[in-house]
């Protein structure tokens, strides 16, 4: 029976889990360290990968020589940036992740989240719950007025599944929607598309960014951006924490140009030391910038929906090579 390995979270599925392991001889290693992973590599000749899309690790060359019978490593994600691509193409080891997929199609989370964290962000709710838990109520409520999406003016950077579900949610709050992608054209009556980034980002209140990580996109969003945003402006980021100058950011809500942010998404997220990070260490002392630790597609459905495409691939692969 041929070996594959999961670090991905599959625990919640168990229907899943027992087909896996019916069908391969599987190793379960959700939350393993690095080292950990890597003892477990060597020890085994796995065919197959499928990995967490939140590892605490790259996954590189190293970790890929330690197991030289892989034939591919499969993510239940979009994104791709815990994964050594460059590594995995000089192995050839195959990698496979929803993008482009018709599987991604039926996944929301990512798409409702990014709407939750605008709203929250706009109308301030996680510092309101705080008070609530610190035994203040009205009080405080100068503290915590905000404005109502009626009528306010959304930027979309990056118009795919988040970015066309972002523009439909919002539409249904009656807000004024302009998006920027120059890879496609929008036909959506209620979505102004836009063909300069900079002219769209001069008409708008709320900037969110939905754009895939990659060459192009790294930093897109920095000073140039942020200074011609109108003062006061919103910020709101779940694609990856790569495509912003942070440090930008942190300067822009210092300064009242951006008057709030939500972000999703921190660079280095896999390797980095947390508390350092310039925006989290912003965060505990001001009360304009809301991060969550990269939840937006945490939920029973989406993990579900992910999870078996990613071992679909799998089973592609490896029964296609028995």
């Amino acid at each position: 029976m041929k070996k594959i390995i999961i670090s991905a979270p599959i625990e919640f599925i168990p229907d899943l889990k027992v087909e896996m392991t019916n069908e391969f001889d599987c190793t379960f290693s959700y939350q393993a360290n690095k080292k950990e992973t890597i003892n477990l590599l060597k020890k085994n000749q796995f065919e197959a990968w499928m990995v967490s899309p939140c590892p605490s690790y790259i996954i590189d060359g190293e970790l890929m020589d330690s197991c030289p019978s892989l034939k591919i490593i499969a993510t239940p994600s979009t994104g791709s940036n815990h994964i050594n691509i460059d590594d995995s193409k000089k192995r050839g080891i195959e990698v496979y992740t929803l993008k482009g997929t018709k599987e991604v199609n039926q996944i929301y989370a990512s798409s409702e989240f990014t709407f939750n964290l605008m709203i929250s962000t706009i109308r301030k709710t996680p510092y309101a719950f705080q008070a609530v838990r610190n035994g203040r109520w009205r009080e405080s409520e100068s503290q915590f007025r905000g404005r109502e999406l009626d009528g306010m003016h959304l930027g979309i950077v990056g118009y795919g599944r988040i970015g066309s579900n972002l523009a439909r949610y919002a539409s249904a709050f009656r807000m004024n929607i302009y998006a920027y992608d120059p890879y496609l054209k929008i036909n959506d009556k209620n979505v102004s598309q836009e063909h300069n980034l900079y002219d769209m980002i001069s008409k708008i209140d709320v900037l969110v960014v939905c754009v895939h990580l990659n060459d192009e996109t790294f930093k897109m969003i920095n000073d140039d951006v942020f200074n011609s945003l109108r003062k006061g402006a919103y910020f709101i980021n779940t694609s990856r924490g790569e495509v912003i100058d942070e440090n930008s950011l942190v300067r822009n809500l210092q300064n009242g140009k951006i008057y709030a942010a939500g972000i999703d998404v921190i660079s280095d997220e896999m390797t980095g030391k947390k508390s350092e990070h310039p925006l989290i260490k912003y965060a505990q002392t001001h009360e304009n910038l809301i991060i969550t630790p990269h939840i937006a597609g945490l939920t029973y459905d989406s993990e579900r929906k992910a999870q078996t495409a990613a071992y679909s691939a799998i089973k592609k692969i490896l029964i296609n090579r028995l």
